[in-house]
C-alpha cells in the first residue's frame, strides 16, 4: 500500500506544473485514460491529495493484476516499481475487481513532508498494468 500511495502522488505531483492532460497510451490498451484531476492543486507536502483517474477499461481488474509505475527526470528513469494493482486499490472508492467499460476511480494519499526539500522538476511519469 505504500508504494501505490508514494505512486499516486508522484503522478500528481509530476502533473502539477503542466497546463493539461495529455496521455501517450494507445487504443490497444487495456485502459484508456481520458482525464486526470486531484485536489488540492497544486497539491501540498505533508497533507493529503486526492487523484482521480477516469476512463475505460477494454478488459476487468481482477485478483493478480499488476501495477508498475516509471518517473523519468529528462528522460533519464529515476523510479520504478511495481506493485499489486488491486492490493492498491483496496481503500479506493473502485476496490477489485472491476468490471470492463467506463470508470472512474479516486485514490487520497499523503504527500510525504520529504518532497519539500526538491527543487521544482519537470517530471514524467508513466503507468502499465498487467490485467
Amino acid at each position: 500500500m505504500k508504494f501505490f500511495a508514494s505512486a499516486v502522488a508522484a503522478i500528481a505531483l509530476a502533473t502539477t506544473a503542466s497546463a493539461g492532460f495529455s496521455s501517450c497510451g494507445s487504443s490497444s490498451d487495456a485502459f484508456t485514460l481520458s482525464s486526470v484531476s486531484y485536489t488540492p492543486n497544486p497539491p501540498k507536502v505533508g497533507q493529503q491529495v486526492c487523484i482521480k483517474l477516469s476512463g475505460t477499461l477494454s478488459t476487468p481488474v481482477t485478483q493478480g493484476a499488476t501495477l508498475t509505475v516509471t518517473g523519468t527526470f529528462w528522460g533519464i528513469e529515476v523510479y520504478s516499481a511495481s506493485t499489486d494493482l488491486c492490493a492498491g486499490l483496496a481503500g479506493s472508492s473502485t476496490p477489485c475487481p472491476i468490471a470492463a467499460g467506463a470508470q472512474t476511480v479516486t485514490q487520497c494519499v499523503s504527500v510525504p513532508s520529504g518532497l519539500s526539500q526538491l527543487p521544482p522538476l519537470d517530471l514524467r511519469s508513466s503507468a502499465s498494468a498487467v490485467l
